[in-house]
């Protein structure tokens, strides 16, 4: 009898335990990942280069219409090397329901936007795109592995279409 009234206390023990420490493990994993993270990725959205403004100006919001140029760096996390040409099989802007806007890359020293971005593209958004976020991704294929960059759910860190030109 002895021997069963400890065998069930174990297991209300155990049972109990888990439904605590399940209830306090978050649903998203917190900073720092635990995952390794290969590559960094980031990305900027500016507007078309002109005479009077230059390499663009910063900014998410756009309307339809008007050309949003994209311009991203990507750096290998353990060397802090800046990814080129050369070690980079892909890197493009994944739009829902547009073709993919592929980066191309400019060596440093012959381009205008600055380093580190020596990656960039541009989108000029249709007359029909909804206004609102656009749920973009970047998405890196390096030679040796993937990298990806999303956008936080901030509004002014999100791109968005804001209606007509």
């Amino acid at each position: 009898m002895r021997r069963t009234i400890l065998i069930v206390a174990v297991v209300m023990t155990a049972a109990v335990v888990t439904a605590v420490g399940g209830a306090q493990t978050p649903s998203i994993t917190p900073f720092p990942s635990p995952t390794v993270v290969q590559y960094f990725v980031s990305t900027q959205t500016v507007t078309a280069p002109s005479a009077a403004q230059g390499a663009g100006v910063l900014t998410n919001y756009f309307r339809q219409g008007e050309t949003v140029v994209f311009r991203a760096a990507a750096a290998e996390t353990k060397s802090g090397a800046l990814l080129t040409d050369q070690s980079t099989k892909s890197f493009y802007v994944k739009i829902p329901g547009q073709p993919n806007v592929k980066l191309a890359y400019t060596a440093p020293g012959k381009k205008t936007v600055g380093a580190p971005w020596a990656w960039t593209g541009s989108w000029t958004v249709p007359a029909d795109y909804p206004a609102g976020v656009v749920a973009l991704k970047v998405l890196l294929k390096a030679k040796a592995g993937y990298g990806s960059f999303v956008q936080i759910p901030v509004a002014t860190s999100q791109l968005t279409i804001t209606g007509k030109a």
